[in-house]
């Protein structure tokens, strides 16, 4: 985290705390309507404070860890699960600013034509918002599974199988935020599927590589780079996916690339 990251963080947290000692003061003069908008500013500052952090903290411990399921026709595969809190974070943040841009557009609806433009923004933006929740709830959980035929992964918007034979490198970069980037070419038995078109996330225009955000990870992503590294230069090990022996040696510390 960077002195500008972590004070920005400071300062909407202390921001936060003054919407809420400005709402207890409301609540006691009975002014209901900045009682409201105190409570819901706050909310949404905590949110947003809450989801950046925990999108560049450092994950301490092993998480959730990695489980066999069936898939429709590759067999089994172990799958890396997404976490249920950075949905939450998200979902909220994006939901309770919709409304408060609703009100805002309400509340401006009779200032002539500034009022026009403002109800037709907020109409955009709430499809475009109401439709990027309704495809990530959709698609939820997201999940990372490792099979013998290759990778498949579930993102927000958009799913992708990609197979071992055409991986060529698995990095640890940064975009803005660490990510998980597994360097693939496109071939005939890759499958992708957008569920947004040209809208959605950073990972789904990455495809053909497979990009996953560490944060968005129930497993420690650092296990998770390891796995995926270990059995892309391992071809003889990868028909062991989706089976015991591969459970066994990730829990043991096996399926680990040099340092």
């Amino acid at each position: 985290m960077s002195v500008l990251f972590t004070f920005s963080m400071g300062f909407l947290s202390m921001l936060a705390l003054a919407m809420v000692a400005g709402a207890v003061s409301a609540v006691r003069s009975g002014e209901l309507g900045a009682v409201v908008v105190l409570a819901v500013g706050a909310f949404i500052l905590a949110h947003v404070v809450a989801f950046s952090v925990h999108s560049r903290r450092l994950r301490r411990g092993a998480g959730r860890p990695p489980a066999l399921v069936d898939l429709p026709a590759s067999g089994r595969g172990v799958r890396f699960a997404y976490s249920a809190w950075p949905y939450y974070l998200l979902v909220a943040v994006l939901v309770m600013s919709v409304l408060v841009t609703g009100l805002v557009a309400v509340a401006a609806a009779t200032a002539g034509v500034v009022g026009v433009v403002l109800v037709v923004a907020f109409a955009a933006l709430a499809v475009t918002v109401g439709w990027f929740v309704v495809t990530m709830l959709r698609l939820a959980p997201g999940e990372l599974v490792l099979s013998p035929a290759g990778i498949h992964h579930r993102g927000l918007t958009f799913t992708q199988f990609v197979p071992w034979r055409d991986v060529y490198q698995v990095s640890a970069e940064s975009i803005h935020t660490p990510i998980l980037v597994v360097k693939a070419n496109m071939s005939d038995d890759t499958r992708v599927r957008h569920y947004m078109g040209r809208f959605g996330t950073l990972e789904s225009r990455l495809v053909p590589f497979v990009a996953v955000r560490p944060y968005w990870l129930a497993t420690n992503p650092v296990t998770v780079y390891h796995v995926v590294a270990f059995y892309h230069s391992h071809l003889d090990l990868q028909p062991e996916l989706g089976t015991l022996l591969a459970m066994e040696r990730i829990a043991n510390g096996r399926a680990k690339v040099p340092q």
